[in-house]
């Protein structure tokens, strides 16, 4: 059971942790951060560790949020086998998610690069873990809301450091943007991502989950908070611009708005125009630069996309999980374009996993939207139906960012996309669990 107290305190715990990983030494940070995790799975209780771990991930360095996550999921899948409070929990409409996890670990090993496929097995794997977690641990919709303030919570406090930086100022690197197509852009912010395009996906993946929450929020105080974030999140969102992230966004925003207000789609039209109307010129241009095939950046990803194509010609079978069997190959049939991954998510699938694995990962996107609208689009509760619709929107939005970026080329990204696959699964879970009970 969770209390004002233990939200308090683990707040603390979280906020200090990520203050950690923003300004102190990678050394001293490893030695504090397992002591946190210990301190807060053996001290306070399993929920609390997760929820200290949705906060704090994005705050760190790649290396060191990983450790978290595969260090805590190791922790509680250990000690699950003495505590059944924290035993892992299982069912049949999980084992899509099984099978990816068993064919992300065939195609490693089997790969043309085995060391360069270690690298995005370890980071799937802790996106795992975090997935049995969520599904094994959340036994309440208290648990669920818990774990949903303090992801909240990062997001707040992440979009608030990127509207600073409009104000601040950034570096902006040359590679981010075709300065004589886009004359008028003067910023880009990218929070703690280091990069726009990054933070830009992180964003549109939780803002309609934000969004949702504030729909369906029974107190004003709550209404406020949430929506707060979610214009504050919007805004970082447009000042990074990234034209990926504001599809994706809309995408999200779309569906969000088509399964819980339908009317409201007759608004969309008007709406979009008068946003147009009212943004920022660089913003304008920059949306603008889509369909201006002369864009370096546009022409960048046809010219990549046009010899990945070749590669899963001749490895229809995968090169094998990862970005670096990827890069190892594509730069034997162009050694022109230095590249790291195909700036397609599902081309870059096709090319790792072959059109097996491309075939699986459809499939797996395809069970999680039927069962998330089996038992959240439709549910007959109010609330459970719009997080629903939040969290699967966010998902939509990030597979539709997917056409023009690889989605599962970056640590915190990739966590992102599991954290929202998990929530999904724990809904679900509990879903089914009420639904069993009437």
């Amino acid at each position: 059971m969770t209390s004002k107290k233990t939200y308090i305190l683990n707040g603390l715990v979280a906020l200090g942790l990520g203050i950690l990983g923003l300004y102190f030494k990678e050394s001293y940070a490893l030695v504090l951060l397992l002591g946190l995790i210990y301190l807060s799975a053996s001290f306070f209780h399993p929920l609390a560790g997760l929820g200290i771990v949705l906060f704090s991930y994005c705050f760190l360095p790649d290396i060191l949020s990983l450790a978290l996550v595969l260090g805590y999921g190791l922790f509680i899948f250990v000690t699950g086998f003495f505590r059944k409070d924290r035993a892992l929990s299982f069912s049949k409409d999980q084992q899509i998610v099984y099978l990816w996890m068993g064919l992300l670990f065939l195609a490693t090993l089997t790969s043309t690069y085995f060391r360069g496929s270690l690298r995005d097995l370890a980071i799937h794997s802790g996106g795992f873990f975090l997935f049995l977690m969520m599904v094994s641990l959340v036994k309440t919709k208290k648990d669920f809301y818990y774990l949903l303030f303090f992801l909240m919570l990062g997001l707040g406090l992440l979009s608030l450091y990127g509207v600073i930086q409009i104000f601040t100022g950034v570096e902006m690197r040359k590679e981010w943007l075709d300065v004589e197509n886009n004359p008028d852009v003067r910023v880009r912010v990218y929070s703690v991502f280091g990069n726009p395009n990054i933070f830009a996906e992180y964003l549109e993946m939780l803002l309609p989950l934000a969004l949702g929450l504030m729909w369906a929020a029974r107190t004003d105080k709550r209404k406020i908070f949430y929506g707060g974030l979610f214009i504050l999140g919007c805004i970082a969102l447009g000042f990074t611009l990234s034209r990926g992230g504001l599809i994706g966004l809309f995408a999200g925003l779309c569906f969000f708005i088509f399964f819980v207000r339908k009317r409201l789609f007759l608004l969309g039209i008007p709406a979009l125009a008068g946003a147009i109307y009212l943004m920022p010129q660089g913003l304008a241009s920059r949306i603008s630069s889509i369909f201006n095939f002369a864009d370096s950046s546009t022409s960048y990803r046809f010219t990549i996309w046009e010899n990945t194509l070749k590669v899963i010609k001749d490895h229809p079978l995968g090169l094998g999980l990862g970005h670096l069997p990827f890069k190892q190959t594509f730069e034997q049939y162009v050694r022109t374009i230095p590249t790291f991954h195909a700036h397609n998510t599902y081309l870059e699938i096709t090319a790792e996993l072959g059109y097996f694995g491309l075939l699986v990962f459809l499939i797996f996107l395809l069970v999680i939207f039927v069962l998330g609208y089996k038992y959240l689009l439709t549910s007959k509760e109010k609330d459970v139906q719009i997080i629903g619709a939040g969290l699967l929107a966010g998902l939509f939005g990030v597979l539709v960012h997917g056409l023009f970026e690889n989605v599962f080329y970056l640590t915190k990204i990739t966590l992102t996309v599991w954290i929202l696959i998990g929530l999904v699964f724990a809904l679900i879970g509990l879903g089914r669990k009420e639904a069993s009970h009437d």
